[in-house]
């Protein structure tokens, strides 16, 4: 069985499931954790890193609402990155994008907007995928009633559209 690493904030830490397909999960997410805390777990689980075969990063919205410059959260996902890399260079990587919701409307659109553009060159920079959440918005660009509990959480059916998007993903 291969092995993926979630590795972000309370979207994937509230996912609950031990594998996905054929894929082994280790997930070390935290709910309210930033990129910076990130590359922190990241050193302390170095040994998994090196063994595994994939891994799902996803920050940006918390760091936004505790309102840090937004070239401080590329930097320190381009150091998480980095040392992701560094740990084991065949390790295939996929990040996703922040989500948008009715809640992230309070922040300025136009951030989160940035963040993804420049999550989007960090994926050209260390040839990863990225995860955009596209599947589960509705109309609006936003994620549907449907799939989230919260407007925030996924739902069930937002997690088995997430399942679906990154098997896709592992796939390629």
């Amino acid at each position: 069985m291969k092995k993926i690493i979630f590795l972000g904030h309370s979207i994937l830490s509230l996912y609950k499931k031990e594998s996905i397909g054929e894929w082994k999960i280790l997930n070390v997410s935290k709910q309210g954790i930033i990129a910076k805390e990130g590359l922190q777990i990241a050193e302390n689980i170095a040994d998994d890193l090196i063994v595994s075969d994939a891994v799902l990063i996803m920050f940006g919205i918390n760091e936004l609402y505790y309102q840090m410059k937004k070239e401080t959260i590329i930097n320190y996902l381009d150091q998480l990155l980095v040392y992701i890399s560094n740990m084991n260079p065949r390790i295939r990587i996929i990040l996703s994008e922040i989500i948008q919701t009715d809640e992230t409307t309070r922040l300025k659109p136009e951030k989160i907007l940035w963040v993804n553009q420049e999550l989007q060159e960090l994926s050209k920079k260390f040839q990863t995928k990225i995860l955009t959440w596209e599947q589960v918005y509705n109309s609006d660009g936003k994620i549907s009633d449907q799939n989230t509990i919260d407007g925030i959480h996924l739902s069930k059916d937002g997690y088995t559209i997430f399942e679906d998007c990154l098997l896709e993903l592992l796939d390629k």
